[in-house]
């Protein structure tokens, strides 16, 4: 049975509303479990602790199932970026402005993961995995989360077990919630990933709550997600994928 891993991305105060809209538009096809990526202080300033709307949010998906996973801590740029040349130009061209974890040093990469997860866990919730903004990160990232006892590594084609080095393949389909043209690319690839996705025994199927309301592009990719639980797929978590492959 093919699996589906579904996501929703960019979990914050700011998006609330599209939150909720989104979550209901999985509800209304059945797209449960899935993985909430969770900032914790979005653009350095909107403390998850101090929204307790979002925080209900949070516990009414965790009683139902859902699981969460730390998204950064900003999701801001923060300094030069680092890394290799094509790590470098993905995140120029593609998460200028968003791809934190291409723009520190191993140490506040270390403090931001820690700080992250601490400030779940005041709120009751766990979370062993961790997927860098834009799904871009500096070579140090897997060993770090190891060394810190995350289970996983979320990348745009992969799922990594960061604990045994293990990479399942994820090719995927989703939205990005972006501009026009950042849109229509994101399209494109997902268009040439098709005859993978095909014959993948999983694939990933990402949300962003930015403008998906008002978007015809998020309700084709619902769309695509709800003819794949026709079929049969298999809904899991990142998590419970790790711990069953």
């Amino acid at each position: 049975m093919r699996q589906l891993l579904v996501s929703v991305h960019d979990v914050a105060p700011a998006y609330l509303d599209e939150l909720r809209w989104l979550l209901a538009e999985l509800d209304a096809i059945g797209a449960r479990p899935r993985s909430l990526l969770v900032i914790p202080c979005h653009r350095g300033q909107d403390d998850v602790r101090r929204h307790p709307k979002l925080v209900a949010l949070l516990e009414e998906e965790v009683a139902k199932g859902s699981e969460l996973v730390l998204h950064g801590y900003t999701h801001a740029r923060a300094g030069r970026w680092r890394g290799d040349p094509l790590t470098v130009t993905r995140a120029a061209v593609f998460a200028q402005e968003v791809a934190e974890f291409v723009s520190l040093e191993w140490q506040e990469q270390r403090a931001r993961l820690l700080a992250g997860r601490e400030l779940l866990a005041n709120l009751g919730f766990e979370t062993v995995g961790f997927c860098p903004p834009g799904w871009l990160h500096t070579p140090e990232l897997p060993a770090l989360l190891a060394e810190l006892s995350f289970a996983y590594l979320v990348e745009m084609l992969f799922l990594v077990d960061v604990r045994d080095e293990r990479r399942l393949a994820t090719p995927w389909m989703g939205f990005m919630g972006t501009g026009w043209l950042h849109e229509e690319l994101a399209q494109l690839g997902a268009r040439l990933l098709g005859p993978w996705r095909v014959v993948a025994p999983r694939i990933s199927v990402f949300f962003h709550p930015q403008g998906a309301p008002r978007s015809s592009v998020c309700r084709r990719v619902l769309r695509q997600l709800a003819r794949e639980l026709e079929r049969g797929g298999e809904l899991l978590t990142y998590a419970a994928a790790i711990e069953t492959t």
